[in-house]
């Protein structure tokens, strides 16, 4: 089995048995990479089996383990970012899984193509009707652009900067926006990887793990984050309009043109009629879900669980907002 000059990064805490999984898997691989850096934040040192040391040593790989304290996953990646002489890396996270041919077609692309990097396209992997119901609510059915299985070479963060350290997630979104507005020339890749992490979750876990990545990544300058805001305050004005329209236009006279009775019932009852058909249908649909999926009850869980998260997202950036005037 050949190997390049390759470095592949990989955060990892308290997830060993999972972390064993994509070790495995990388024995499968059609080629591997020289150098593996696994940087460690878990509450218990990581063990590594004799039996992937063994793997690592007969196929001239070396596996190097950083150990640090209470690292988020920006803070991993620069770790191995700044510590590999290799001039291409590679990223994967814990519960990401990628196929045989992930490595050898990524580089070459990066050969035939003379790009700066491949990115990442990930399938999010729901089996039971929860995770299906997560998965619609937020990531979607069809592939994403990710950085856990992109590939670049190792000068693009010396245009692009590293990854912030001091935030839970969105770390990755905020790099790769910057990737963007360098314009750098970076492909698409022929292979999707597999993210499993949405394992037998509950609807609270999904909520909790919203709020508390949110809040810690309210001071990213995040365009996804700016588009929500932009929707939920064009929404207030417009409710708030609706509330005076009669005052505004008729200064609340019947007899007036403009006037509208029940104006305020009906301008809510539009609004939540548009958000409910946005959330529950039209976007599982534009991420990927199925009619046959939706309809005839999930939709309306979607929706719920839409709102929930939408409401935690909310309620996330204001908490960040007082926070900042109390400091």
């Amino acid at each position: 089995m050949d190997n390049n000059k390759i470095s592949l990064i990989i955060p990892h805490s308290d997830s060993e048995r999972v972390l064993s999984e994509l070790l495995s898997n990388i024995k499968l691989w059609t080629l591997y990479p020289n150098e593996i850096f696994l940087i460690d934040s878990s509450k218990s040192k990581l063990k590594i089996s004799e039996d992937f040391s063994k793997f690592c040593d007969d196929n001239n790989i070396t596996l190097k383990i950083t150990f640090g304290v209470d690292l988020f996953p920006g803070a991993a990646r620069n770790i191995g970012v700044l510590s590999t002489e290799n001039n291409i890396l590679a990223f994967l996270d814990v519960s990401t899984f990628p196929p045989n041919e992930w490595l050898r077609s990524g580089l070459e692309i990066l050969k035939e193509q003379e790009s700066e990097g491949v990115w990442g396209y990930t399938y999010y992997q729901a089996e039971t009707h929860t995770e299906k119901i997560i998965r619609a609510s937020s990531y979607g059915k069809k592939s994403i652009r990710t950085l856990p299985g992109s590939i670049f070479h190792k000068d693009v963060f010396l245009k692009c900067g590293l990854f912030i350290e001091s935030v839970r997630g969105g770390e990755d979104g905020d790099w790769m926006s910057r990737v963007n507005l360098h314009r750098l020339n970076i492909s698409t890749p022929k292979e999707r990887i597999i993210y499993r992490g949405l394992s037998n979750p509950s609807y609270f876990s999904i909520i909790k793990k919203w709020h508390r990545n949110y809040l810690s990544a309210s001071i990213l300058p995040s365009m996804k984050a700016h588009k929500d805001l932009y929707f939920y305050v064009i929404t207030a004005f417009i409710v708030i309009a609706a509330f005076n329209w009669n005052w505004i236009m008729s200064n609340w006279d019947p007899r007036s043109v403009f006037y509208i009775p029940n104006v305020t019932k009906i301008s809510v009852a539009s609004i939540l009629i548009i958000y409910f058909c946005y959330r529950g249908i039209f976007l599982p649909l534009k991420k990927g879900e199925s009619l046959k999926f939706l309809f005839p009850i999930n939709f309306f869980i979607i929706f719920c669980l839409s709102w929930i998260l939408d409401m935690d997202k909310i309620f996330a950036f204001s908490q960040a907002k007082i926070n900042q005037w109390i400091k």
